[in-house]
């Protein structure tokens, strides 16, 4: 896993850890670790129709002998194309490529957790500071959740969630193998594992909002919220994420990652609602090229192409 060796955020280190291929191998998504020369790169096998496949190297910066070594094990293996995710422009000309729609968000928000913290709150927007400071006055706490009784609390919401803002999730299964193979081994993290924790806020007791972030190297990402629309006017998701990012500093953590907002100047993007919630807290953009492929079986991948347009 290629670590931040020029002290900048790296969006999602953590889906090139070890322990997030054992996670994504118990969903039943194969996983290979491709020796690319210096170093192992995470090579997904996704299944296509027609009893097909593709290789899918997500978020990884590689040199050209690095990618030329994943696209001759994906030829061998006879995946259609090879989608992979460049940390760097430079990653993302040549080659035959084609842009496709993103697998991981290409645009984030990054929150530089060595400020102090009168800084973070300087940085936030007036009216995220006023709900912070509202939830804290009405007494909403947070604290971490372990075992199924969390995970379900947390189903519980992100199923009322998905109903009120109409976005896809997971199987809950998904959801408890993550806090499950992911749980930290102790009170503190191992900023050299992958570990996944779930965060919530509570209102005279109830759980009104919940969020699981992962651990990873210099980095805390947010990576699912959910929440409740009772006693809504307490603000509780706006207490879970400063409490959080807290949470962070004090552990040493460098960045907190707010995974996924909208690119600028697109209103009518899918993830618009929510990024003017995560606007509020502050940080600066962190954007990637996006997600791109290289065809290896022409034949067969325009076959694909066509049975996702009539499909």
């Amino acid at each position: 896993m290629k670590q931040n060796e020029d002290n900048r955020p790296h969006s999602g280190v953590f889906l090139q850890s070890r322990e997030w291929s054992f996670f994504q191998e118990a969903t039943g998504v194969q996983v290979e670790r491709v020796d690319a020369g210096h170093r192992e790169i995470a090579v997904m096998r996704m299944f296509l129709p027609f009893g097909l496949h593709y290789a899918y190297a997500p978020r990884v910066s590689v040199t050209e002998k690095e990618l030329d070594a994943l696209v001759r094990h994906a030829r061998k293996e006879r995946a259609v194309f090879f989608r992979f995710e460049p940390i760097g422009r430079q990653e993302a000309v040549g080659r035959g490529l084609r842009k496709v729609r993103d697998n991981q968000p290409s645009t984030t928000r990054i929150i530089d957790l060595t400020l102090s913290e009168d800084e973070l709150l300087a940085e936030m927007k007036q009216k995220t500071r006023y709900n912070i400071r509202l939830a804290a006055r009405r007494g909403v706490t947070v604290a971490e959740a372990e075992g199924i009784w969390g995970a379900r609390k947390f189903l519980t919401l992100l199923e009322k969630t998905k109903e009120r803002q109409a976005f896809t999730v997971h199987t809950p299964s998904y959801y408890e193998t993550l806090l499950d193979l992911l749980a930290p081994a102790g009170e503190r993290p191992n900023p050299k594992k992958c570990e996944a924790r779930l965060l919530v806020a509570r209102f005279r007791g109830k759980v009104r909002a919940a969020n699981i972030v992962i651990s990873c190297g210099d980095t805390v990402t947010y990576l699912h919220g959910a929440s409740s629309e009772k006693d809504k006017e307490v603000m509780a998701p706006h207490l879970l994420q400063w409490m959080t990012m807290r949470w962070a500093k004090k552990e040493g953590f460098r960045f907190y990652d707010l995974w996924g907002v909208a690119p600028p100047e697109t209103p009518e993007h899918p993830l618009a609602g929510v990024t003017r919630f995560k606007e509020g807290f502050g940080g600066g953009l962190l954007t990637y090229p996006g997600t791109f492929e290289i065809t290896l079986r022409p034949f067969w991948y325009v076959l694909i192409l066509l049975h996702r347009a009539f499909r």
